[in-house]
């Protein structure tokens, strides 16, 4: 499901899905979806675990299959000789900042319309107030409305705690669950032994709202809807979500200012916009279709199968990670992203690095709205070191660090920025923004200029293994950073005699728009003697049979991936020859273990993103193969229990 408020996996490829089977949050809690089928006389479970109270019937439906795309889920059953199929859809919509906003996902159950000529077919589905809090004690109050043909069911605390979380789910604002309105559908609330032995023996609904506000774990209250299929409405969809206001609060120099989901530039009020939800089912299908198929034909022409699987799962999870919000003005659009699975922190830059490829394929426009508020609080002075920021707070506060005791991660921070920028600039040539904030580009290059090449102890994105000083591959990505303000330097020559100097490919509109000729003089010396000094510091003696580079310059012995070479390649910079390149290959072919390469000599672990980034800078399919090959492998072994993990 999409967005930070609105997270719920399954660690597995069947159905049903115990409570404890998909949770939404790091802690596990556990969420209540119920759902029934009820073909003729006979009901079946097909979703959750209404069975585990006497309700009626034993009966669980058979699952017959499985298949995921980039925004669907689709599990094929039978039961009493009907075929039927439940599809969970998360559509992803890059371009549609509304839609994209909208924290909201749908459920759908579908049966051929065939069938509903032989048989009688209805389906119940509920959720308990565990998508309002993540306190199962805390008090709930409910509503039910109908606005503009849409049944909407909301959930809250009574008492909204406002910007807070508890285990990382929000205790502000209402969980959503909603339907069109049509003939068949009833809408109830009540104990959920109650509500689903009543549908068990009748086959729908008694339309009942259940005004005894309680907890969920006193009496268990859900929230349901039955509906009756026919031959001219043959699915029951549902929408599930929970809607904020404000989404976050952002750091400015004149204090914290709250910031709505962009959906409020376009709905007047929640409802509205739930309502657009439900009545657009049969568009986002359409749409949703027609974006799986090219993210799957794309993908396979870059490397296979294999990595179009690798696609396909992370794209969900990839824009389930922030939200799009809206300022006083509908001009002011800013992206914060929240860390799934860690500590919550929000708009961290080493985490938003291995989000941007998808995006700059996407939308490249999402880079930008993610790096607008780090970017903005640098500018306002605020932040005091001279480095990258590496976080903004914790989710949904951004309360910045005016002290300057955020994480350390200058380097790795540094480099990811001007890295990102550079990717930004060269899909959408945005020559304004860069130009905005150029002098706090020229300030971190300096930085990494002074500190990069040969790093203190400190930490890199891989934050979980310990500082380390001399870190080969940070200095490569102190090098990127640089080589990048080089590259957008040398790109503002403006006359014919400068471009004799610039590399094939320049970046014209930048380069008119600058005309930072001395400065690009400068970068680039500096980036050319670092490399050549890499060489020296970090690469094993050349009578090795493999050569290759060391995780730190002090020790002769020890390795890494060194994906931060990703950043050479992808930018075009062509900063570090391709004998190193081949180097790299031939020796990741003996490091290979079961399931992929290790991240380096410390530990047998490694991490999803950074095997994909050492992919893609290798010089051959073999080595690219090799990656990610191993890694469907482990993806495929169910080695984990959890959503695609890192």
């Amino acid at each position: 499901m999409l967005q930070p408020a609105l997270r719920a996996c399954s660690t597995a490829a069947q159905l049903p899905l115990r409570l404890d089977d998909y949770p939404p949050t790091d802690k596990q809690y556990t969420l209540g979806w119920a759902g029934l089928i009820r073909i003729d006389d006979e009901t079946f479970e097909f979703l959750g675990d209404p069975l585990s109270d006497d309700i009626g019937t034993n009966l669980i439906a058979n699952q017959t299959g499985f298949e995921y795309t980039a925004t669907q889920s689709i599990f094929s059953f039978e039961a009493h000789g009907v075929a039927f199929k439940v599809i969970f859809l998360s559509p992803v919509t890059p371009h549609d900042y509304v839609r994209t906003s909208l924290p909201l996902s749908f459920l759908s159950v579908e049966v051929d319309t065939k069938v509903l000529k032989k048989h009688h077919i209805s389906v119940y589905s509920d959720i308990n107030g565990g998508w309002a809090t993540g306190d199962a004690n805390a008090d709930l109050t409910w509503d039910y409305t109908v606005h503009a043909r849409a049944g909407i069911h909301e959930i809250s605390r009574s008492r909204e705690l406002r910007f807070a979380e508890i285990d990382q789910q929000a205790e502000w604002g209402r969980a959503v669950y909603a339907t069109k309105i049509t003939h068949g559908v009833v809408a109830s609330s009540g104990k959920a032994s109650t509500m689903r032995s009543y549908f068990v023996k009748h086959g729908q609904l008694d339309g009942r709202q259940d005004v005894n506000y309680r907890s969920t774990n006193d009496h268990e209250p859900v929230f349901a809807y039955s509906v009756q299929l026919s031959e001219t409405s043959p699915s029951a969809v549902f929408t599930i979500g929970h809607m904020r206001a404000p989404y976050v609060n952002y750091v400015t120099p004149h204090g914290q200012v709250d910031r709505d989901g962009y959906w409020t530039t376009r709905f007047h009020t929640s409802h509205d916009a739930i309502s657009y939800w439900v009545k657009d089912y049969d568009h986002a299908i359409v749409d949703a279709i027609a974006f799986d198929k090219k993210l799957r034909k794309d993908a396979i022409a870059v490397s296979g199968e294999n990595y179009a699987a690798i696609v396909e799962l992370s794209t969900r999870q990839a824009f389930a990670t922030f939200e799009i919000t809206v300022g006083e003005t509908k001009d002011d659009v800013m992206a914060f992203l929240k860390e799934i699975s860690s500590n919550g922190d929000m708009g961290t830059v080493d985490v938003i690095f291995p989000l941007y490829p998808i995006l700059q394929y996407t939308n490249p426009h999402l880079i930008k709205l993610l790096l607008e508020p780090i970017m903005t609080y640098t500018a306002s002075g605020l932040y005091p070191n001279r480095w990258t920021v590496h976080d903004l707070g914790t989710y949904p506060n951004a309360t910045g660090y005016n002290d300057g005791n955020d994480e350390p991660m200058p380097v790795e921070e540094a480099g990811n920025m001007l890295w990102m920028i550079l990717a930004y600039w060269q899909m959408s040539h945005d020559t304004e923004w860069v130009e905005k904030y150029y002098d706090i580009l020229t300030q971190w290059t300096t930085y990494l200029i002074e500190d990069g090449l040969v790093p203190a102890e400190q930490l890199s994105t891989d934050d979980f293994a310990g500082t380390l000083s001399n870190q080969t591959n940070l200095a490569v990505k102190a090098i990127v950073g640089i080589g990048e303000l080089r590259r957008r330097a040398e790109l503002a020559c403006n006359t014919m005699a400068d471009l004799l100097f610039a590399r094939t490919g320049a970046m014209g509109q930048l380069a008119k728009a600058t005309g930072r000729w001395t400065q690009y003089i400068h970068y680039e010396g500096t980036a050319k003697a670092y490399v050549q000094e890499w060489y020296q510091l970090a690469l094993t003696a050349a009578d090795y049979k493999y050569p290759h580079a060391k995780l730190a310059y002090q020790d002769e012995w020890s390795s890494g991936l060194l994906y931060n070479l990703f950043g050479d390649r992808i930018l075009n910079l062509e900063l570090f020859d391709r004998q190193l390149y081949e180097w790299q290959s031939a020796w990741y072919h003996t490091r290979e273990e079961e399931y992929g390469i290790p991240l380096d000599t410390r530990h047998a672990w490694t991490k999803s993103d950074w095997e994909v980034f050492t992919a893609a800078s290798a010089t051959d399919v073999k080595t690219r193969d090799l990656f990610i090959d191993l890694l469907v492998k482990y993806l495929k072994a169910g080695q984990v229990d959890a959503a695609f993990p890192e």
